[in-house]
C-alpha cells in the first residue's frame, strides 16, 4: 500500500480473472490522500476544478485508483490525450454521484463503468442496442440487460481509448450469460472501431455484477497469441475469416462422428460460434487453427479446453489429413503451449471406439488412468453437448500426462 496512505482493500466483484486484474471501490475520498502523491498531470487536473464538489469527486476516483494499484505509485499516472495511462500497466476508471471504481493489470487492456439503477435507460435503448442484442432482453430480463449492455458498452468504449466510436455501429455483444446466483454475467463482445495500432476488431471479454446498488462493469482484452509452429504445423488463434472452412470441417459427418456436434448449417453458424468464443480473452489459450506451416493452409484444430474438471486436450481435422502424423504434431504442439501457459491438469478423453484417438493420446505421452461408463460420464463431467443415441453403449477413456 502507498506510503502514508492506509485503506482497505476491496473484494473483486466478478468470477473471472481475479488472478490478472486488481481493483478498488470509494464511496469518498480517503482524507489519507495527499495531493502531493499524485502525478504532476494529476495534481495539474485537481487544480482545475472548480468547485469544491468536483475536487472531492477526482479524489475519490483516485481513492479507487490506489486501491487498484496496491503498492504502485499514483505518481505513476500519466495521459495519452484523455485517456489516463499507468507505467507499470493499464488502468481505468469510473464513477458516479456516490462511489469511483478503479482496475488495474499488468496483462489485460482493461475498461470499467459504474452505474447506479437507471429507469429512464430504456428511452434510449434502441440508440445503443443491436438488433442481435435484444434477444438478451428476454434471456436476462429488460432491466438488466438494458443496464448491463449500456455499462458494457461504456466499458470497452474506455477500453478502446479512443473518440469517433458509435455505440451500436461499433461495440457488439455477442454473447452474455447469467452466472451465479443470477447477479454475475460474463461474455464476449468485439470492437469494430479501428486506430493506429488496432488495424483490425479486436475480441474482449466482458463482465458484468449487480449489488443491489450499483452496476458494476468490466471489459478486458487480451494480446493475440503469437503463432506457435512445430516441424510441419503452425497453430494460431481463430480469427473472424475462419467461418467458412470451419463449417465445413463440422459439415462432414464422419469427421464429427465421436465429437457428439451435430455441425453447423450454415456459415453464420461458424460465425457466431467464432464470434462468441471467450477461451481466448477469459483463459489465455483455447483450440486452436491449425495449418500446413509452408502453405498456411488450415488442416484442422487442436487445442485446450479448460473445464471446472480439467483441461480438454482436443483436436479434429479433415478427413484428407487422417493418418498421416497431424493429429500427433498437433498435439504435441499444443501440450507445449500448455506448459507456457501453466495450463493443468491436462486430460485426454475419447470414446472407447475411437482406436485413432486413442493412439494419438498414447503417441503424445498420455497414459489412460480410467473408464467410465457413458452415461456416468455424462452425469459426473455435465456434459451438455448433444450426443447421439449410439454413444449409450460406448465407454469413455480418460488419459492424462504421468506425474
Amino acid at each position: 500500500m502507498h506510503k502514508g496512505l492506509a485503506m482497505m482493500s476491496t473484494n473483486f466483484p466478478f468470477l473471472h480473472l481475479a488472478e490478472e486484474l486488481q481493483w478498488g471501490f470509494s464511496s469518498e475520498a480517503s482524507p489519507e490522500l495527499n495531493i502531493e502523491l499524485l502525478s504532476p498531470a494529476d495534481r495539474l487536473k485537481w487544480k482545475q476544478r472548480q468547485t469544491e464538489h468536483g475536487k472531492q469527486e477526482f479524489l475519490r476516483s483516485r481513492s479507487s485508483l490506489a486501491l487498484a494499484l496496491d503498492s504502485l505509485p499514483l505518481s505513476g499516472v500519466y495521459y495519452k490525450g484523455k485517456q489516463p495511462r499507468h507505467e507499470a500497466g493499464q488502468i481505468s476508471i469510473s464513477h458516479t454521484k456516490s462511489g469511483a471504481i478503479a482496475a488495474y493489470s499488468a496483462s489485460l487492456k482493461v475498461g470499467v463503468d459504474i452505474e447506479t439503477v437507471r429507469p429512464q435507460i430504456g428511452r434510449i435503448a434502441k440508440k445503443f442496442i443491436r438488433p442481435d442484442e435484444a434477444r438478451f432482453t428476454a434471456e436476462l430480463g429488460t432491466e438488466h440487460a438494458q443496464q448491463l449492455l449500456w455499462g458494457i458498452k461504456e466499458s470497452l468504449f474506455k477500453l478502446y481509448g479512443a473518440g469517433n466510436v458509435d455505440f451500436k455501429k461499433h461495440l457488439h455483444i455477442t454473447s452474455l450469460s447469467a452466472e451465479g446466483k443470477g447477479n454475475y454475467w460474463s461474455g464476449t463482445a468485439w470492437i469494430y472501431a479501428l486506430q493506429e495500432g488496432q488495424p483490425q476488431p479486436i475480441q474482449c471479454f466482458v463482465q458484468g455484477h449487480f449489488d443491489g446498488d450499483y452496476y458494476y462493469c468490466l471489459a478486458t482484452h487480451r494480446k493475440e497469441m503469437t503463432p506457435f509452429v512445430s516441424l510441419n504445423l503452425r497453430l494460431r488463434e481463430w480469427t473472424l475469416s475462419d467461418a467458412p472452412w470451419l463449417y465445413q470441417l463440422n459439415d462432414d459427418p464422419e469427421v464429427v462422428k465421436y465429437t457428439g456436434d451435430s455441425g453447423f448449417s450454415s456459415e453464420a453458424r461458424a460465425l457466431k460460434l467464432i464470434q462468441s468464443y471467450p477461451n481466448y480473452q477469459r483463459d489465455g489459450y483455447g483450440r486452436w487453427v491449425v495449418t500446413n506451416r509452408a502453405s498456411d493452409t488450415p488442416l484442422g484444430w487442436c487445442g485446450l479446453k479448460k473445464n471446472p474438471w480439467g483441461i480438454d486436450l482436443g483436436f479434429r481435422f479433415f478427413r484428407e489429413h487422417w493418418s498421416k502424423g497431424i493429429a500427433t504434431e498437433a498435439a504435441r504442439a499444443a501440450l507445449e503451449l500448455g506448459k507456457i501457459f501453466e495450463a493443468h491438469p491436462i486430460i485426454g478423453r475419447t470414446l472407447s471406439s475411437n482406436v485413432a484417438s486413442s493412439r494419438v493420446l498414447e503417441k503424445v505421452g498420455m497414459v489412460q488412468y480410467g473408464t467410465l461408463p457413458f452415461e456416468e460420464f455424462v452425469d459426473q463431467y455435465s456434459i451438455t453437448e448433444p450426443i447421439g443415441e449410439s454413444w449409450n453403449e460406448e465407454n469413455i477413456m480418460l488419459y492424462k500426462l504421468p506425474n
